[in-house]
């Protein structure tokens, strides 16, 4: 009996203990409510903060007190932006910093900006639908790390005039086609003028006013670069290089590439014809157009002014190196927490709403020009080749972070020298090898100069 009744006793004992530690556990991992959250972020202005973001944060979290820092009166003409934004956060001291992109890249290089892993491990949060290109973009090269989420991000497409390929027999454009292809492509369309005395045109890109920036554009996206930042050397001679450029100028020469004529009369001022001018594709004259996904905004949302041909959108072109690669993502808000602030908990809870999916089925009703980061809150939308945009899992933008880390004299004698020898090769006085060998050794020459 006794050893029954403290076998007993013993029993009741664990299974009490494992309740309190049961308890205990929950208790423990149960997320604690944050006491008087107050957070101060840096953004443009109060107003469109609040429009934006503030008023729908706020209401469901009413306990949170918010100050937004203004950038608004503070980047001006003549101020380099990324100091203006690093003397702000070192006096003013916010929890939450909103920049663009190339701000975020050197604020993460500089550790003036916290890594969200943990908060994002610790609540389980789910990335899994999240634009592969979009987080790839996020990442810190070095440690793989976030330190700040996006809610939306732009993108760049191949559109493509319907009537005008029709018209001339031409195979209409698909998702990840080569830049060769593309290229073969625009030139099987005559070099004539329209009924309307405009020219026709077989391929546009938003840098086609500057064949350099093109052609770096272009060659970024297949993972070339022209600077290598760990031994300090320009690397723009080179047969990959060579070949991106010989082909740019052969298309524009052969009068396929888009060029900029003079106006016959003088620009109209109503709202469609400064968004042609801003969308040189939407005069219905160029059969292909790398363009922004802004654009594709415009077409859906102005269906009328902009009827005059049937028009489609497939991925941007790749190399045959990298079939999955592509570049020209950008993001004007990506928020990240400040290194040191006291009130990263709720800075995080701040950043997990507005990324999360209950927040962006909301906002995308309202942002009528950027896409959601989020695949999935895509699905619904009634579009055109929106899912174009998110046919690349990678992206590659080194050319834009590594320039700026090089002196303004180094960054002035590219452009000087690219204008100077690209000039002499479309008058036939060098190769393109030539220029590109004079190119490197001029800039590489101004790199190594001592600084006095």
């Amino acid at each position: 009996m006794w050893r029954y009744d403290m076998i007993r006793k013993i029993v009741k004992t664990i299974l009490a203990l494992s309740f309190v530690v049961v308890v205990m556990t929950a208790c423990q991992t149960e997320k604690q409510e944050i006491e008087n959250p107050q957070l101060r972020i840096l953004y443009w202005d109060e107003a469109s903060f609040l429009n934006r973001y503030g008023n729908m944060f706020l209401a469901t979290h009413p306990n949170y007190k918010i100050e937004v820092i203004p950038l608004k009166g503070e980047l001006v003409p003549g101020k380099d932006p990324i100091e203006v934004i690093k003397k702000m956060i070192q006096n003013k001291q916010p929890d939450i910093v909103q920049t663009d992109l190339d701000a975020y890249k050197i604020l993460v290089k500089q550790n003036l900006l916290l890594s969200l892993d943990e908060f994002m491990k610790q609540d389980g949060y789910n990335l899994d639908d999240y634009v592969p290109a979009v987080l790839g973009a996020l990442k810190d090269e070095e440690n793989g790390k976030l330190y700040g989420l996006s809610a939306t991000f732009n993108g760049l497409g191949l559109y493509y005039n319907k009537n005008l390929f029709e018209s001339y027999g031409v195979p209409l454009p698909q998702d990840r086609m080569t830049w060769d292809e593309v290229f073969r492509l625009a030139e099987r369309f005559p070099k004539q003028i329209m009924s309307s005395e405009k020219p026709l045109f077989g391929f546009y890109h938003k840098y086609s006013l500057s064949p350099f920036m093109m052609a770096l554009n272009i060659g970024e996206g297949g993972g070339l670069s022209i600077y290598d930042p760990a031994n300090k050397q320009f690397t723009i001679h080179t047969d990959a290089w060579n070949k991106v450029f010989e082909t740019i100028i052969r298309c524009i020469k052969s009068g396929a590439c888009y060029q900029a004529s003079e106006p016959n009369e003088p620009d109209k001022m109503d709202e469609y014809s400064i968004l042609k001018r801003s969308y040189p594709f939407l005069e219905g004259n160029i059969a292909m157009a790398v363009e922004q996904s802004s654009m594709l905004r415009t077409m859906i949302s102005s269906q009328k002014p902009f009827g005059e041909f049937e028009w489609g959108v497939v991925s941007m072109p790749v190399h045959p190196e990298n079939p999955d690669m592509g570049n020209g993502i950008s993001m004007n808000e990506v928020f990240s927490i400040r290194s040191g602030s006291a009130n990263r908990e709720a800075a995080w809870e701040f950043i997990k709403y507005i990324t999360g999916e209950s927040y962006g089925k909301i906002a995308m009703r309202t942002n009528g020009e950027e896409l959601p980061a989020r695949k999935s809150l895509t699905e619904k939308e009634d579009n055109s080749g929106i899912d174009s945009f998110y046919k690349l899992d990678q992206t590659n933008n080194n050319i834009v972070e590594y320039l700026r880390l090089l002196p303004s004299e180094v960054i002035g004698q590219l452009d000087q020298s690219a204008s100077k020898y690209l000039g002499e090769v479309s008058s036939g006085q060098l190769t393109v090898a030539e220029a590109l060998e004079a190119i490197q050794n001029e800039v590489q020459s101004v790199m190594e100069e001592p600084v006095l």
